[in-house]
């Protein structure tokens, strides 16, 4: 069986309410060897503690305040925040980031916010998920500052992944220069979505990872309905397609991305011991 990683997925949304533990077993089920259970506010990170720790192996938890809440994030929230980051089982700090297009916090409070998660992601030496909509150009000098200082301790490892990306080839290109991985979501099988298998296509395999976003953005097959873990094996193909490769191929690559994003080679490596 393939070996997958859903880099990003919000099982702790209600419209998982009685499901969400099952809904891990699905993805199990389908070759889902790890998952990332991304916060974005205080209900949703204390959440994603809860259900990972429930959830057993290879279920990784992260915290963060969307960039839709910035405007009601305090200073004591995010020193909670720095407190919930530094928990060994916390695998990154996210999802963070802009967002232009709902424009749900004024641009300042977004990008100040974003500075102080990108700083508490400094501190605790932990890697970051990324949100930006209608703004892959304006998020660029902040995310380049904190790539040069974490790159510093990280190396040669990501220093995030840019969650859904929805820009463009040279954007994408742009990112992963710094030091970000580019994640394809299962919107790569939409008919419109031309970019997103261009990027697929001509990114390097070491850059790519790929995720379902669920309850969102679920495979073309699927449009209308819940997405969850147990598709993202949809956004594999649909880059095996683009490239010309194998799922498998595709599986092998990004699942080794996403174990060097968040530090889990060991965790990683045990699980897939036990699904042979």
């Amino acid at each position: 069986m393939i070996q997958l990683f859903d880099t990003h997925c919000h099982l702790q949304d209600e419209a998982f309410d009685g499901e969400a533990l099952v809904a891990v077993e699905r993805a199990r089920a389908a070759g889902v060897v790890g998952m990332t259970l991304c916060g974005y506010d205080v209900p949703a990170n204390l959440a994603a503690l809860k259900l990972a720790a429930q959830a057993g192996s290879g279920v990784y938890p992260t915290v963060g305040f969307h960039p839709h809440e910035a405007a009601t994030v305090t200073q004591a929230m995010l020193d909670e925040l720095e407190s919930q980051a530094r928990l060994p089982q916390v695998v990154a700090v996210g999802e963070i980031g802009l967002d232009f297009y709902r424009d749900l916090s004024p641009h300042p409070v977004q990008r100040t916010i974003l500075d102080a998660q990108l700083a508490i992601a400094l501190r605790v030496g932990k890697p970051v998920s990324i949100h930006t909509r209608a703004a892959e150009d304006a998020i660029a000098p902040q995310l380049a500052a904190y790539a040069v200082e974490q790159r510093k301790a990280f190396g040669e490892r990501p220093v995030g992944v840019m969650h859904c990306f929805g820009g463009t080839v040279e954007q994408a290109l742009y990112y992963a220069e710094l030091g970000f991985l580019i994640s394809i979501p299962c919107t790569i099988t939409y008919p419109s979505n031309a970019m997103g298998r261009r990027i697929a296509a001509e990114l390097r395999i070491e850059s790519l990872v790929i995720e379902t976003d669920s309850p969102y953005l679920p495979p073309q097959t699927r449009r209308g309905k819940r997405n969850e873990p147990a598709f993202v094996g949809a956004a594999a193909e649909a880059i095996g397609a683009s490239r010309g490769i194998t799922i498998a191929e595709v599986a092998a690559a990004t699942t080794a991305n996403a174990a060097r994003l968040f530090a889990v080679v060991v965790a990683l490596e045990r699980e897939l011991a036990g699904a042979r």
